[in-house]
């Protein structure tokens, strides 16, 4: 199974950073391999919101849709649909995330996060795959209605 990991981001540093993956993804490598210096500490909690858990498995099991089974084991849960199966928990502040591929993800987690709020950033821990799980951000949702014309 691949594992990644979910963070969820600040609205005002998501906005700042919604085209440069890259240097968020540079950012949560250096903040596993130095965990324990204080100033990346500081600034992940900056950047990113902690995720309750509970409060998230709960709006997962309602939110899901009904042919999707979620289930709390401890401190993990198991989400199925069919075939389909990952697995979630929390650890130093990530949510983590154990599939055997991302489209699973794409289909039976990412909408309920979307719904909770429109920025998490995934990092494969084991897969060099990083990325936004909306394909846009929140501003750019609202600025669809404005057109760019070109009359050369």
């Amino acid at each position: 199974m691949n594992e990644y990991a979910i963070y969820w981001i600040e609205e005002n540093v998501a906005k700042n950073y919604f085209h440069k993956s890259d240097l968020l993804h540079r950012f949560f490598l250096e903040c596993a391999e130095k965990k324990d210096e204080i100033i990346i500490r500081k600034q992940f909690r900056y950047i990113t919101r902690k995720i309750h858990f509970y409060k998230f498995a709960m709006h997962l099991k309602t939110f899901s849709s009904p042919d999707i089974n979620v289930k709390r084991i401890g401190n993990r849960v198991l989400v199925k649909k069919g075939e389909e199966a990952l697995c979630l928990y929390i650890e130093n502040g990530e949510l983590i995330l154990k599939c055997n591929h991302l489209v699973t993800a794409m289909s039976l987690l990412f909408p309920v996060l979307e719904d909770i709020h429109p920025y998490f950033f995934v990092q494969g821990k084991d897969t060099s795959q990083y990325g936004w799980i909306s394909p846009k951000p929140i501003k750019a949702q609202e600025d669809e209605s404005q057109v760019l014309y070109n009359f050369l």
